[in-house]
Order: structure tokens, then sequence, then C-alpha cells
């Protein structure tokens, strides 16, 4: 005789193993692709800025992972950059948007990811 609450458990089990394996995928994808694209839309005076971005992960408790997309050496001027800010001496620098433009665009790829893993895993 079959146990059908242990099937179920079994099953459930290996959907959310599917589930992870799928939001793994997709966010290391779109974590990825987002600083690539970060280096290269970057203001480049020098090019150290642009060439800072990187990204950090982090286990979440659903036994997934999460990245964190920031710039590793020039972490103080994001803001300054995206926003634009006061000089010294009066007037303000103008700002140079190059972070909401890719934020916006990886936040739509996820959801892409995501949709297309699950339908075809």
């Amino acid at each position: 005789m079959i146990d059908l609450s242990a099937e179920i458990e079994k099953a459930l089990e290996e959907q959310i193993e599917v589930a992870n394996e799928v939001l793994e995928s997709a966010a290391q994808k779109v974590a990825d692709d987002a600083v690539k694209e970060l280096k290269s839309s970057s203001p480049k005076k020098t090019g150290k800025y642009a060439g800072g971005w990187g990204k950090e992960e982090s286990k979440m408790a659903t036994r997934s992972r999460s990245y964190t997309i920031y710039n590793k050496k020039y972490a103080n001027l994001t803001h300054l950059l995206e926003f634009g800010h006061a000089k010294v001496n009066g007037g303000r620098v103008a700002a140079k948007p190059h972070i909401a433009a890719v934020e916006q665009k990886a936040m739509k790829d996820l959801e892409d990811e995501i949709k297309r893993g699950i339908e075809n895993g």
C-alpha cells in the first residue's frame, strides 16, 4: 500500500529543489550580466571606477543564493555619479545615471529567466 502523504511530501521536496536550482541559476546569470553591463556603461574618466564593479554571493535560509552587485573600489562614488552633487565653491556636478537602468534591466531579466527555467525545467 502506498503512503499518500509520503509521496506528496517527496514530490513537493523535488519541486522545491528544482525551483531552488532555477532561482540559483537565474540569479547568477543575471548578476554576471549586470556586472558586465555596469562595467561597460559606467562613466570612464580613467576606467578605474568602471572596472571596480563586482558581485558578492550570500546564502539564504531557503538554501538558495542571492547576489549583491557593488563597486568594490569606489563605492563612495556611486551615489555622487548617479545623482550628481554640489561643488565645494558652488554649483553642481551633473548626474551621470548608469546604475538605475542596469538595475531595472536586471529585475526584468531575472523575472524572464525564472519563467523560462520553470517552463523548461
